[in-house]
């Protein structure tokens, strides 16, 4: 070990070197009269899997877990930074953009860990991170020590009377004791982070929302307006919703609050005054630029923010992560500006900088130029000339938002609609004729999520689609990256469509490492995981036609394709047991030189009057030869080159 980074009630968190490979991490130690307690050695023992069940960016990792002379630890990543509560301390609120990030992020990883069945139950300022990773910040979601884990619902670790968590955060669920508390109860802690983080200020000022609800009060929150007026109405509304006491009346999962969250911000930010960052050491500087300004300023067209040299206005732009523009002075004591024109991009990178300095001598000039200024002014100033300087750059900052905007759509449009679509989409719109057609030589190939029906109608709608979505998390990209495009999703199957060169081996290989991939994430993760369900999988190639089907003059077209190749494979597909993939007899004969092909019997398809004979593929010969199953390299993939340290180095420390 080689220092004390602090703790919490359960342990301490060393820093140790692992001698092994040479890098440093941190490791929690449980504290020693904790140590004789089988419920908190049990609650010790949850937060390692808990963190272990997810690979997340956003959540701190987990390196290894063991008992060392009876001494519980958990050996994690090293996190250089601070957390919230002591940026809070510090700065006391932040900016409303700041609050979108942070929400985005932590969005990201509670969405993975609800989708694993993970509920934090204690998330709070103190339990979010804000790492430095190369040159961004990475909000880290720490503390799994009070996570509940299951995966059909809530699942009682504890006494159901028994209140865990940090009574400011906790959701009016969570505070009464109950056991049927679900992700949406993390939702709530988050809005309780959010709105402190916006405001300075918790929610239910007045009193502890625990002691609210034992005097049967009324559990509303105070608009964040009261605090601030100039968040307006539109942020009191969202509070509103995310504090719902009733957990069907708030939001619906992390991401929908972060989008909700994002949305408001887009929509002020359209609005609001062009913000601007001068850096100068000269103390009238301030006054002087208020002054010649004082117009827009008054009218909300500019918004200017001071700092006093590079460094304070690198911290300057973290804390207004929307400023579009920076003046800056080049002599300046600390960090002076041509070093500020270096460093600027790893904190705003579509921040851009004008230079107005004395010091104007060409290779002044050319160095800033080369290091990224937008514009260089000669004092004394002009005002004129400033003033017209100012406004270009801030037109070019907001086309450069708006392409940046474009650009965030396009991704978003690529998550929602198949590449097929996009990459013909140009051609088509060229000519009226986006109905045609074509015949391809293809093959289909249809995976299905096995007896998800059943498992639908027992479980919660958003608990379902959670279950479901995480499986295909794992198939779809094992389809795309053998080529295969996603044509749809149909129920609890997707479909997937492989065309060109060797479209048919590498739909058999996407569909067995897809049906391996399930197999490992079932094993490692358990019988109460989302991944138990196996997949059935159906395959068929030959000719299709394909081109956009629909209704063109209602505006509603869907570019697929059709034909018996679709219809077998999708009957298959439902005649397949569980990890079985069928194919027919014509396709075994084309394949049997690279699978191994094993006889499913005579099997009655859906529709079809006489018994069809089918085969089972079992496994790609080539890999076999080469001496790695498939299993194997998805296994490999899985696991990365995630290392483990033996109990004694962990907890031995460097």
């Amino acid at each position: 070990m080689e220092h004390n980074l602090g703790g919490g009630g359960m342990g301490a968190i060393w820093v140790a070197l692992d001698s092994q490979l040479q890098r440093r991490v941190a490791v929690k130690l449980m504290a020693p009269h904790f140590v004789a307690s089988p419920s908190a050695r049990y609650q010790f023992e949850q937060e390692a899997k808990a963190v272990a069940r997810l690979h997340n960016p956003h959540v701190v990792q987990i390196h290894d877990y063991g008992v060392d002379q009876d001494l519980p630890y958990i050996v994690m990543e090293l996190l250089e930074g601070e957390d919230l509560e002591t940026r809070l301390g510090r700065q006391g609120r932040l900016a409303l953009a700041v609050v979108s990030s942070l929400l985005n992020q932590v969005a990201k990883a509670l969405a993975s860990a609800h989708a694993a069945g993970i509920i934090h139950r204690d998330l709070k300022p103190a339990n979010l991170f804000l790492a430095r990773v190369d040159t961004e910040e990475v909000v880290k979601v720490l503390d799994f020590g009070l996570a509940r884990l299951g995966t059909s619902g809530p699942v009682a670790m504890k006494p159901p009377r028994e209140v865990m968590g940090t009574p400011r955060y906790m959701s009016p669920e969570q505070l009464l004791g109950g056991a049927g508390i679900d992700h949406r109860s993390d939702l709530w802690s988050l809005a309780v982070v959010a709105y402190r983080a916006l405001t300075g200020c918790f929610p239910f000022r007045d009193e502890a929302p625990g002691a609210l609800l034992s005097r049967g009060a009324p559990l509303v929150s105070e608009p964040p307006s009261s605090v601030l007026p100039e968040l307006g109405k539109e942020v009191d509304a969202f509070f509103k919703r995310a504090l719902e006491t009733d957990p069907t009346r708030r939001f619906q999962s992390a991401r929908e609050m972060a989008a909700a969250f994002a949305a408001l911000v887009d929509q002020r930010r359209s609005s609001r005054a062009a913000k601007i960052l001068v850096i100068d050491d000269e103390p009238d500087v301030e006054l002087l630029m208020k002054q010649r300004f004082r117009k827009q300023i008054r009218e909300s067209l500019y918004e200017f923010v001071f700092a006093c040299d590079g460094e304070d206005a690198l911290e300057k732009l973290r804390q207004h992560p929307d400023t579009d523009v920076v003046l800056s002075d080049l002599n300046m004591p600390r960090m002076d500006g041509l070093t500020f024109l270096s460093r600027v991009g790893e904190v705003n990178p579509l921040v851009k900088v004008i230079i107005v300095s004395a010091y104007s001598d060409m290779n002044n000039i050319r160095v800033a130029m080369n290091r990224g200024a937008f514009d260089f002014l000669v004092k004394p100033i002009d005002f004129q000339d400033l003033e017209a300087t100012i406004s270009k750059t801030i037109q070019y900052v907001k086309k450069s938002r708006q392409m940046l905007h474009s650009m965030e759509e396009n991704l978003l449009f690529r998550m929602f609609v198949h590449s097929g679509i996009i990459d013909r989409a140009l051609p088509l719109l060229r000519g009226p004729d986006v109905v045609l057609g074509e015949r391809v030589e293809a093959t289909v190939a249809f995976i299905d999520v096995k007896d998800f029906t059943q498992v639908a109608r027992q479980e919660q709608p958003d608990a379902a689609i959670r279950r479901l979505n995480a499986n295909f998390e794992v198939i779809v990209p094992e389809l795309l990256a053998r080529g295969g495009v996603v044509d749809k999703f149909v129920g609890d199957a997707v479909m997937a469509v492989f065309r060109d060169a060797g479209h048919l081996e590498r739909a058999l290989v996407a569909c067995l490492a897809a049906r391996d991939q399930l197999r490992t994430m079932a094993s490692r993760y358990g019988e109460h995981s989302p991944y138990v369900h196996g997949a059935s999988i159906g395959l068929d190639s030959g000719e299709l036609l394909s081109g956009s089907i629909g209704a063109k003059g209602l505006g509603r077209l869907d570019y697929t394709v059709l034909g018996d190749v679709v219809n077998t494979a999708a009957r298959l597909v439902s005649s397949a047991d569980r990890d079985q993939i069928l194919i027919p007899d014509s396709l075994r004969q084309q394949v049997e030189g690279s699978f191994e092909c094993v006889g499913a019997g005579e099997r009655r398809l859906p529709g079809t009057k006489e018994p069809v004979t089918v085969y089972d593929v079992r496994h790609y010969k080539k890999k076999e030869k080469e001496g790695v199953s498939t299993s194997e390299s998805t296994a490999s993939v899985l696991i990365g080159n995630d290392q483990q340290l033996p109990p004694s180095r962990a907890s031995g420390g460097g």
